[in-house]
């Protein structure tokens, strides 16, 4: 996540932890409500960034266009 990004948002707890990233729940400093961030492992390789990392950050990027109210943008 983008630092300007971090200071919107209060860690609170670990939610869990899986194969692409860390899922944390955290508050909103402006509005108070919780949110889920998930922190997205990178490991770069001398062939650059693993197809896997690649198909997750799209599908991330993909869930930005959905006005739901789980969603945070």
């Amino acid at each position: 996540m983008a630092q300007e990004g971090r200071a919107q948002y209060e860690p609170v707890a670990e939610i869990g932890v899986g194969a692409y990233g860390t899922v944390y729940k955290a508050r909103d400093r402006q509005s108070g409500k919780f949110v889920a961030l998930k922190n997205v492992r990178v490991q770069t390789t001398e062939n650059g960034l693993p197809l896997s990392t690649v198909r997750e950050v799209a599908l991330l990027k993909r869930l930005e266009h959905f006005d739901h109210p789980n969603i945070v943008r």
